[in-house]
């Protein structure tokens, strides 16, 4: 892929660079939107996640926030 990437004139390399800088960035919402599904009786049909699935999910957003200071 990378050599296809050089023959239409894409650098390798800063579309990697590019490639993990917005996955850092979008990495961080990604435990958001779980804990928003898993809370949802209607998806989960009437079994949402309890409290203790909901805490550990805060408490992994809340340390992916604090890695990234």
């Amino acid at each position: 892929m990378g050599v296809g990437l050089d023959f239409v004139g894409i650098n390798p390399v800063k579309a990697h660079y590019w490639k993990a800088v917005s996955n850092g960035l979008l990495a961080r919402s990604f435990p958001l939107a779980t804990k928003v599904v898993a809370s949802d009786k209607n998806l989960l049909q009437g079994q949402p996640s309890s409290g203790v699935g909901w805490a550990a999910v805060a408490i992994t957003r809340i340390a992916m926030f604090a890695a990234r200071a």
